[in-house]
This record gives C-alpha cells, sequence and structure tokens, in this order.
C-alpha cells in the first residue's frame, strides 16, 4: 500500500478510540503527515511477511443492556461489544479494498448478491426480488418466497472451510491466504464490566 492509500483509509475512518490504541485517534489525524510513513510500514510488513501483527489480535468486550428497561441481571439482556485497536481496524479495511477489488476485477462475487458491494444494498436485493415476483406474476405463475435469517451467521463459519473455498473456489493462495489465515488465528480477547478487566483468553 501507498503512504496516500493508508492516509485516505485512516481519515475516512471513524476516529472512536479504543483503551488498546496508543494515542488517541484524535491525536494521530492532527498528526497524520508525521505517522503515516511508519504505520505504512508496519502495514507492508504485515501484507509481505503473511502475518497480521500479534498486538492486533487482542480485543476489549464490553457488554451492553441491549434496552435500558430490561433486567440489568439478566446476562441475556446485554450484547457484547467488542473493540479492536484503530490500527487494527484499518489494516481490516485496507485487505478488504484489496481483496473486493480482486474478486471484483475476477468476477468472483455471484451476480445476485447485493451484501458488501460497491452500488449494493439492502435496496437492490429487494428491488431483484419484487421484479422477480412481478415477472413470474405477469407469467400466471405462482410464487413462494422462502426467507431465513442466521442468527449470527458470520460467527458461526468454520475457518478451515473459509480457507479452503478461498484458496479453491476463489484462487486466493501463498502471502495472501497465510495473512489471512493469521488474521483469524491465535486471538485474545479481555472482557471489560464496572473498569474492571478480565484476564486475556485465547478464542
Amino acid at each position: 500500500m501507498s503512504e496516500d492509500d493508508v492516509r485516505k483509509m485512516i481519515l475516512k475512518s471513524s476516529p472512536k478510540s479504543c483503551e488498546l490504541d496508543p494515542m488517541p485517534t484524535s491525536l494521530l489525524f492532527e498528526c497524520i503527515d508525521e505517522v503515516v510513513p511508519a504505520i505504512t510500514h508496519v502495514v507492508n510488513e504485515s501484507f509481505l511477511s503473511g502475518t497480521f501483527p500479534s498486538m492486533f489480535k487482542t480485543a476489549i468486550v464490553k457488554p451492553l443492556l441491549k434496552k435500558p428497561s430490561l433486567d440489568q441481571d439478566d446476562l441475556k439482556n446485554y450484547r457484547p461489544v467488542s473493540n479492536l485497536s484503530f490500527l487494527s481496524k484499518v489494516a481490516e479495511k485496507l485487505v478488504l479494498s484489496q481483496l473486493s477489488e480482486y474478486l471484483n476485477a475476477n468476477q468472483l462475487f455471484s451476480p445476485v448478491q447485493s451484501a458488501y458491494r460497491p452500488n449494493h444494498s439492502t435496496e437492490t436485493a429487494l428491488v431483484k426480488i419484487v421484479n422477480d415476483l412481478l415477472l413470474a406474476l405477469d407469467d400466471g405463475k405462482v410464487s413462494v418466497l422462502t426467507l431465513l435469517d442466521l442468527s449470527a451467521a458470520f460467527d458461526t463459519i468454520d475457518h478451515n472451510i473459509l480457507l479452503h473455498r478461498l484458496e479453491h473456489a476463489f484462487g486466493i493462495t501463498g502471502t495472501a491466504l497465510s495473512w489471512i489465515r493469521s488474521y483469524l488465528s491465535d486471538r485474545d480477547q479481555t472482557v471489560v464490566v464496572n473498569g474492571l478487566k478480565s484476564e486475556p483468553f485465547r478464542l
């Protein structure tokens, strides 16, 4: 990545800070010209070595009450919010931009996929479904629409299956695949409740 690529990604990122950040994100934005060369070096070394830095693999998890009216003593009324360091999220976004560019250039997205694609959204998915239903109705056909909501679907993906599909169905190999494998493995998290931290534990 060029320094300009990294600068643009930082400046269009949300300026939220995390306890794991070595400096407040607002300060990083103020001295962006001084720190971009170092950040670019770290990111590029990560990409070239196929290793996601271990310091970027730690998350701080804070349980937040879903609604103020819910019982605070019932644990199911909380949702865990996982916070990563700002630079970790920047590195993720830089990889996502390259990966999306590769998938688009090689036409590897499903033609009916609307999620996680530029100029696509839930709106384009709905337009496609409504169009299909209207065309079927015009042809005198009967339509049945079945919807499936997979709760926390991304949390249930088997990493070995994902890596296998990336390699064999999408042609992602070598250092790029090693980087993704490294990104997915050996992660730690610490839970913070009322200012008290748990010991870090491996996911």
